[in-house]
């Protein structure tokens, strides 16, 4: 039989009246606990808490509401910069100690209909709340909410695949060029067919450095690159190659132009000419703005930024002069790096110092780029000067940065039959840590130069048999809290006064303490940062990466623990030189999640602000359009319960939920019988019931809700169940 309901009335959250700040008059509540409030940045798409992935979020505005008084009262809150807000609420007016909390609004919030900002909520899970929750602050409870916000363009799975350019000597042209591996490799791979997988091939691409990943067509774009004894592709120095991982193909997807004339010579494996090049011809890096329709894409002869269609190949708009104001004389501007988040360009390059050979003008720089205006910032985020002590790339000789050396091949260095260094920076890639500070990863130039065993540039000391060692580099540039940038060592950084990455030596500790090679992949869910190196595991005269820890800035007490190995002498690679290209994930489309609350109702089938129970054990079955069960989970202690890419959840996807009273677990004034299915109540479907009890009978164990996910990186927290307790 139909049992009556406890009936104690409800108001719905629309239509309460809203104050801001000031606190009632008289104290109701002297015994309730405070609320804590925190908004944090998530990277993970986990739904839990982790203080070494999410930073704080600020500023924001959270809304608190009751019910018991009349009108029921809102009272908003600002949350700080540093993403925290404290309430007291003893001071309310009548108050009962139970409120709704709401997130209205925060910093680079998205609005869906000018699509301006980019930070949506986040998955709510075990740590992180939902934007609209409850708490109950009677007899003195204190209560944490720590919620979420994330740019889905920020998300990379677990272990995901990694992509570079292997870079074959002339010598080798059918070699791979194209290859991935899983981020979680480590070790020789010499001799090892399956890993890395290749995907092209030298007579396909060619030498190349620049990488971009389409995450959503699955394809990865390659750029042509100018290197000594390292020949272009059929489509010369401008070429872009497209690489389609479902099929295979590489195909040529678009020619740069004036990206350069030089004609590579490879006879005596000499190909002199190309040692003045480098740097300054072809072209540098390239990066895909988030939503995969544009390829940025940086000429390093004219050192203009280019722009394309994706689908069309199709240029955009003119290409746009890099801005050289920065350099002394500007002629001296060498742009290459490309770096991407939260919908800015960053685009970095040197002073190069080639034509003073004056080392106090070597200068790194870094401009920021808004796509969405076609305009430079009017002045460069970083102009740090180059000229300080580093560590030995072949000891004990000092591994200073050098000016480039001149386009005048009489003048170029020797390192007299042996191994040698001569590191020139070149700022090649640009990866942004998770609190919007820079990772600036430098390529020695001389390592594109010369190689291994290979004749000296200078016409008149052909006869001069010789090896470089890289010594590239990487630097941390530490953002301010006033959004400004401060070099490594700085008051704004970590360990204030020495080196972040402290672990970019060859494992002995000794012979090569400057290895990393400028190509950079930085997983914001994480704990590594994947760099190019040389000798990054114990073979010698080879190259491949090396996996730094993202806050000590280390490799750990036997660096080639964390290495990989790729590019070996005999295979084609260029020893100690540089052998590799740009680094880049291979990220997953961000997942969807679905979910929220089954709650203890007065019967109206709407949420009020004073309904924080939840209802703990009740088992929620996901099915697909056929009906079958995808997955099953039980409400957690809060009546909450969430769907994702972990238990099967797709985009753009019909599923049902059903939801079984039956499970519940039972209290000390009822159990599953006495609960019955409540009505849809209000039409507000942020806290409404959306369960359909089958049958229509209230009292029937299951209920079911029909939802759709939505594109990519959506959430839907809004599928609730709510029921009473008949008397």
């Amino acid at each position: 039989m139909i049992r009556k309901t406890k009936w104690l009335g409800a108001l719905a959250l629309a239509g309460a009246l809203t104050l801001t700040g000031a606190p009632g008059s008289a104290g109701a509540a002297p015994g309730e606990g405070k609320l804590t409030v925190n908004l944090l940045r998530d990277f993970a798409a986990k739904g839990d808490r982790n203080p070494n992935i999410q930073v704080p979020h600020g500023p924001g505005t959270v809304r608190l509401c009751e019910r018991l008084t009349r009108p029921a009262p809102c009272r908003t809150y600002q949350i700080g910069a540093d993403g925290t807000v404290e309430i007291d609420t003893t001071t309310w007016t009548g108050s009962p100690g139970r409120y709704s909390v709401e997130l209205l609004n925060w910093a680079d919030k998205y609005d869906p209909a000018t699509g301006q900002g980019f930070l949506q909520p986040a998955f709510a899970g075990p740590g992180l709340s939902s934007h609209l929750a409850f708490v109950d602050l009677r007899a003195g409870q204190d209560a944490t909410l720590d919620f979420g916000v994330w740019n889905p363009d920020d998300y990379c799975q677990d272990n995901p695949d990694l992509a570079t350019p292997c870079q074959q000597a002339a010598t080798k042209p059918g070699g791979k060029t194209l290859v991935t591996f899983p981020y979680t490799s480590r070790g020789d791979t010499q001799g090892n067919p399956n890993n890395p997988t290749e995907l092209a091939n030298g007579t396909q691409t060619g030498t190349a450095y620049g990488l971009a990943y389409d995450k959503k067509k699955r394809r990865i774009f390659t750029g042509a690159y100018a290197k000594r004894h390292g020949d272009y592709g059929p489509g010369g120095p401008g070429a872009i190659y497209v690489t389609d991982r479902g099929t295979g193909a590489t195909t040529q997807f678009a020619v740069v132009p004036n990206a350069g004339t030089t004609v590579h010579n490879q006879t005596d494996r000499v190909d002199a000419d190309f040692a003045a090049v480098v740097g300054q011809e072809s072209l540098g890096d390239i990066e895909i703005s988030a939503d995969g329709s544009r390829l940025y894409v940086v000429n390093m002869k004219d050192r203009n930024l280019y722009t394309y269609d994706t689908t069309t190949a199709a240029p955009v708009g003119a290409p746009l002069p890099i801005p050289d104001t920065a350099c002394t004389p500007a002629a001296d501007w060498r742009p290459m790096g490309l770096g991407m988040r939260d919908g800015v360009l960053y685009v970095g390059g040197v002073c190069s110092a080639q034509s003073t050979q004056d080392v106090t003008r070597l200068r790194a720089v870094v401009w920021t780029f808004n796509p969405a205006t076609g305009t430079f910032g009017a002045a460069p985020v970083v102009n740090e000067p180059l000229d300080f002590p580093r560590d030995p790339a072949v000891a004990p000789t000092p591994g200073n940065w050098k000016p480039w050396t001149k386009d005048d091949l009489t003048q170029f260095p020797d390192g007299g039959n042996s191994q040698w260094a001569y590191p020139q920076p070149m700022l090649s890639d640009i990866e942004i840590e998770r609190d919007g500070s820079l990772v600036l990863g430098f390529r020695d130039r001389m390592g594109d130069q010369s190689g291994l065993v290979i004749p000296n540039a200078n016409p008149a000391k052909a006869n001069v048999i010789e090896s470089i060692a890289t010594g590239g580099d990487l630097y941390r540039v530490c953002r301010t809290t006033t959004g400004t940038f401060e070099w490594e060592g700085g008051a704004a950084c970590p360990r204030t006064g020495s080196e972040f990455y402290k672990g970019d030596e060859w494992y002995s500790g000794g012979g090569h303490l400057e290895t990393v090679q400028g190509a950079l992949a930085l997983p914001l869910g994480g704990d590594r940062l994947a760099a190019t190196a040389m000798d990054p595991v114990r073979s010698v005269n080879s190259t491949g990466v090396a996996f730094f820890d993202r806050w000590q800035g280390d490799r750990g007490a036997d660096p080639s623990q964390q290495g990989l190995g790729l590019a070996y002498a005999n295979d084609g690679g260029f020893g100690k030189a540089n052998g590799l290209g740009d680094l880049e994930l291979l990220c997953d489309e961000p997942p969807v999640q679905i979910g929220n609350r089954v709650w203890r109702d007065k019967a109206d089938g709407t949420q009020s602000y004073d309904e924080t129970a939840g209802i703990p054990g009740v088992t929620v079955i996901l099915r697909d359009a056929t009906g079958q069960e995808i997955a099953r989970k039980k409400t957690d202690a809060k009546g909450e319960y969430y769907f994702d890419h972990r238990d099967g959840l797709r985009p753009n996807t019909a599923y049902t939920l059903e939801f079984d009273k039956s499970t519940a677990d039972p209290t000390n004034d009822y159990g599953p019988a006495d609960l019955q299915w409540t009505p849809h109540g209000r039409p507000n479907q942020a806290t409404n019931s959306d369960a359909e009890p089958a049958g229509g009978d209230p009292e029937a164990d299951t209920a079911t809700a029909a939802v759709t996910t939505g594109p990519p990186g959506t959430i839907n927290h809004d599928i609730d169940a709510g029921l009473w307790v008949a008397s």
